[in-house]
């Protein structure tokens, strides 16, 4: 027996367990035994922590050889979560991670298995694509890397991994052709088990960027998300109200946010046969040409508009007082008015007509938005006036912060038009003005009522009404109705940050299109799965706290053949109980696993 040491990279403190060799089948290897601790909590034993265990170590071993030692585990003792335990990872060969038990469960509930084994029958090839692409996709939650990394810790899935990687690569193909029909299955997987409700569906659009000089013909350069040089591709994502994804579509690089959504609408009404939705997405998504297809569709629309940017008229509106519901002590107010709109669309043969719809105009305010955007702006005036006292030519142009610097030229001599003039600069208080007055408002606009005092009883949840553009929905919908609906964009904003955080989408190592498209379906299941997690658990769990725990729940290989479970908390306890597995036992036997993954195949 031995003294074994890990030193943490994060904090630098160094772990000490005792090892002993084991010998099997002729050969010799190391085994944990126990776990001691971290060397600073044994000062207080001796100035040499790891000298005093070195000794016991000694001793252990020198017992060992004089008499027989009978070890008995208590197979069924579980965790207590009275207080967090702390984390005990172990680095080693021996490591088996079982957090990708209730991740397999999803997965063969969804029956991703089932979809990719019946597409695969007819393949030539000796490698099984669903084996790869569960590594695929619980790998980019547990352990997210490359392809090639993810490949070498296969074994440490706790599944099969019997494919090469060159494998690997070759199917990458074969999961971007699958990808519209597995999308559909999910979908209809999700509908069937989890009553999916597509009448509201948020939209937005990101960027992923790739380390690389060259562009081709879908990764270029354009507005990147992150402020980077090197070249993107889009992603536009469609998100139900629950905040569980739908489906998602990629574009080239430089290709406007605007232009997405109308290839992205067409995906769910003829690809998953979704219908009487109301599209909500932000004012950089909702074109003239995007509302008016919306309506042709006989759908709603949800957006927000800039208050800035509005007609004389609608600016008028906004500051006029009266009409105003007050709420929160007078820190919150909102009114709304229905309005006709004239939208120019081009025509099929390249005309620009105009196209009256009436709009529901919603009008909200609060003070917290107020302070926020006072507090911005006081910062870019800061800002600004350094520039401008520095000396600095870029002043010149009213790009940020500069626009609220005044530009007057001038000879300070004659007052002549001169080659190279100086600049009198000042603030200009009239915009600064008329952005305060502004400050705290938000426009929505919509074309979503509740019921109409004129209309007849329905049969279904919604009527379209084609002479005014309305779509009635078989309910009152009041005007804080309309700003929850919006306010939800949130979460899909959060779906954006979860797959370039947690699941490290980018930057992506791929080249091929296909190999892009395959990169990105993975990303979508394992998306899909941590949300579904977060359900499951009644939203009790954020996806952070999720892919962090599963992540760190690792098991250890111990000389009796028995696993040791070396990090276990209250969320996996959490998640085991929401998915009925036993994840929070000490110990487990090799038929205890077999077990709990047989237990993965069965519906629930």
């Amino acid at each position: 027996m031995f003294v074994h040491t890990i030193k943490e990279k994060k904090t630098g403190r160094v772990l000490m367990f005792y090892y002993d060799y084991v010998y099997k089948n002729g050969k010799s290897s190391k085994s944990p035994v126990e776990r001691i601790g971290y060397v600073d909590e044994f000062y207080h034993l001796s100035e040499d922590p790891l000298a005093h265990f070195r000794r016991i170590a000694k001793e252990r071993t020198a017992l060992k050889k004089s008499r027989t030692i009978t070890l008995t585990q208590n197979l069924d003792e579980e965790f207590t979560f009275d207080n967090e335990p702390s984390v005990d990872l172990v680095e080693g060969d021996l490591l088996y991670n079982y957090g990708v038990l209730p991740l397999l469960q999803l997965y063969r509930e969804l029956e991703i298995d089932y979809f990719l084994n019946s597409r695969r029958q007819n393949l030539k090839v000796k490698y099984n694509h669903n084996h790869i692409f569960q590594m695929l996709v619980f790998g980019r939650i547990i352990s997210p890397a490359s392809k090639l990394a993810t490949w070498k810790k296969r074994m440490h899935f706790l599944h099969a991994g019997d494919f090469s990687d060159d494998d690997v690569y070759r199917s990458l193909e074969f999961f971007a052709k699958q990808k519209d029909d597995l999308i559909a299955k999910l979908h209809s997987m999700v509908k069937q088990q989890y009553g999916r409700d597509t009448s509201l569906m948020y939209y937005d659009v990101t960027n992923y960027y790739w380390e690389l000089d060259g562009e081709d013909d879908l990764r270029k350069r354009g507005v990147s998300k992150e402020h980077r040089p090197e070249p993107i591709v889009q992603m536009g994502l469609f998100m139900d109200k629950e905040g569980l994804p739908v489906t998602y579509g990629l574009f080239p690089g430089n290709t406007n946010d605007v232009l997405t959504m109308r290839p992205m609408m067409d995906k769910l009404i003829e690809g998953l046969g979704c219908k009487s939705m109301i599209y909500v997405a932000d004012k950089a998504m909702m074109s003239a040409l995007n509302i008016a297809q919306i309506t042709l569709d006989n759908n709603g629309y949800v957006i927000s508009s800039s208050v800035r940017k509005a007609t004389e008229e609608q600016k008028k509106y906004i500051l006029d007082d009266s009409g105003y519901t007050y709420l929160e002590e007078n820190s919150y107010k909102y009114k709304s008015r229905l309005v006709p709109r004239e939208l120019k669309v081009e025509t099929a043969d390249g005309r620009i007509v105009t196209v009256t719809v009436n709009e529901r105009q919603i009008i909200f305010w609060s003070e917290k938005y107020q302070k926020k955007a006072a507090h911005e702006r006081e910062r870019s005036i800061v800002k600004a006036l350094t520039k401008a006292t520095s000396g600095y030519n870029s002043v010149v142009n009213n790009y940020g912060a500069n626009r609220y610097i005044k530009k007057v030229i001038h000879d300070s001599d004659t007052g002549n038009t001169v080659e190279k003039p100086e600049f009198a600069l000042s603030l200009n208080q009239e915009l600064i003005a008329s952005e305060e007055a502004l400050d705290g408002y938000y426009m929505i606009r919509t074309n979503v009522v509740g019921l109409l005092d004129s209309s007849k009883p329905m049969k279904h949840d919604s009527r379209w009404h084609a002479k005014e553009g309305l779509l009635e929905l078989n309910r009152e919908v009041s005007d804080q109705d309309i700003i929850d609906m919006y306010r939800g964009l949130w979460k899909i904003e959060e779906s954006f940050k979860i797959t370039k955080s947690y699941l490290k989408a980018r930057p992506a190592f791929v080249h091929k299109e296909g190999s892009i498209e395959a990169h990105f379906l993975s990303c979508f299941v394992a998306l899909l799965l941590l949300r579904l997690l977060e359900k499951r658990t009644n939203n009790t769990l954020s996806v952070k706290a999720i892919a962090e725990s599963l992540t760190k729940a690792q098991l250890a290989l111990l000389p009796n053949e028995t696993y040791i479970n070396v990090y276990c908390d209250s969320v996996i306890n959490e998640i085991g109980k929401a998915m009925d597995l036993n994840l929070n036992r000490k110990y487990y036997s090799k038929g205890d696993l077999k077990a709990l993954r047989g237990k993965t195949a069965k519906s629930t």
